[in-house]
């Protein structure tokens, strides 16, 4: 996928700007605040009808205005165009039309533009709760099939109703809430025990991929173990079947106390994915640039998996790409994303501070951003 245009109005300090983008890579940098990461954020609308950094539109609407509009045109690697276009008004909501169609909602979009985002919004995928992590595999394993992004949301809602039954039978134990909840309970083993099923697969899968890519930038040992419901992988069946009834035993085991608690105590939503270097959990004991050279080789892993599930190249956006790195790795993940023939986007704010860049100054694309305006010139002192 090529990201021809990217055209945002009134949004974040953006009033009215359409920047082109080249294949290849392309830098955008400019002071702290300047407004690369809102093209950055503009993009991640675009991608997936919403934003990572907030979950309230009403902030990303440029002061005194009455919403914002964010428009993308690309082509395929097939070169067949897409357009897609994400409005929201304050007092009228969110509208989303594509080539597709119009009155789209953000799932519609998943895996139509095909994007792989480094952000230091995400760096809590290697630091943070578990939840991040199960978010990380939610995203990539949405934008690389339907049926994965179909499931994620059925398995929310029986999540949500089974914990309502649960919850009222908590409070007063009335036994005609327990055919529901039984019946509530089936589907929800039949989702959650696919989602794990698919989750354990794409795990097999990814890790060589992300070891590969670390061991280019650091020389620790990576390993990605996963934890459904809490358990070692190793315990799951190998198909389908033998999952639903292996989660069908841990709800058994489960129910009294679920009864008890009002909340659901078994499923994928209890799911962990583990980072480990050198065996010790990276949330651990890795330093900043650890956590930063884990990320990276996530995403580039990603990148690679997306490609060939969706036999679509992903965008790649990498903002404030080289911080928390010293100039070796640096220079390693730089040499990673040039070897990879994808759309690149980099943000950062001191070019001339990286003398990595020197030798790489003629193959980048240069775009300088200023308070909301963008414009084509090469650092000076390169």
């Amino acid at each position: 996928m090529w990201v021809e245009t990217l055209a945002v109005r009134d949004f974040r300090l953006y009033a009215d700007t359409t920047v082109g983008l080249t294949q290849g890579i392309t830098v955008l940098y400019g002071a702290n605040g300047a407004g690369k990461s809102s093209l950055i954020e503009a993009l991640c609308i675009a991608a997936w009808g919403r934003s990572l950094r907030t979950h309230t539109d009403s902030v990303l609407v440029r002061h005194g205005a009455q919403g914002y509009c964010v428009r993308v045109r690309a082509l395929s690697d097939v070169h067949a165009p897409y357009w897609v276009e994400v409005r929201y008004e304050l007092r009228g909501g969110k509208a989303i039309e594509s080539t597709e169609g119009k009155g789209l909602s953000p799932k519609d979009l998943v895996g139509r533009l095909p994007l792989v985002l480094l952000s230091p919004e995400l760096r809590e995928i290697t630091s943070g709760a578990p939840q991040e992590r199960r978010r990380f595999l939610d995203i990539l394993l949405a934008q690389s099939t339907r049926l994965y992004a179909e499931l994620l949301v059925e398995h929310r809602q029986l999540l949500r109703q089974r914990n309502l039954l649960l919850a009222q039978y908590a409070q007063r134990a009335d036994p005609a809430l327990l055919p529901q909840l039984e019946s509530w309970t089936d589907r929800f083993i039949q989702v959650g025990a696919e989602l794990i099923w698919r989750r354990r697969q794409f795990v097999e899968e990814f890790q060589p991929l992300v070891c590969r890519y670390y061991e280019r930038i650091a020389p620790e040992r990576l390993q990605l173990r996963y934890l459904p419901d809490g358990a070692a992988a190793e315990e799951l069946p190998r198909e389908l079947g033998g999952v639903v009834e292996w989660l069908r035993a841990r709800a058994r085991t489960c129910a009294c106390e679920e009864l008890r608690r009002g909340s659901s105590l078994f499923g994928p939503q209890r799911d962990e994915l583990q980072l480990l270097l050198n065996g010790a959990p990276v949330r651990e004991v890795a330093s900043q640039g650890q956590h930063k050279s884990v990320l990276i080789s996530l995403k580039l892993a990603e990148l690679e998996y997306l490609a060939e599930r969706r036999s679509e190249t992903p965008v790649l956006a990498l903002d404030d790409l080289f911080a928390e790195l010293d100039e070796g790795r640096a220079r390693q993940v730089l040499e990673l994303v040039r070897e990879r023939t994808v759309q690149t986007l980099i943000t950062l704010t001191e070019p001339e501070r990286l003398p990595l860049l020197r030798d790489h100054a003629s193959a980048l694309h240069w775009l300088r951003v200023e308070r909301g305006t963008v414009a084509p010139a090469a650092p000076k002192l390169l």
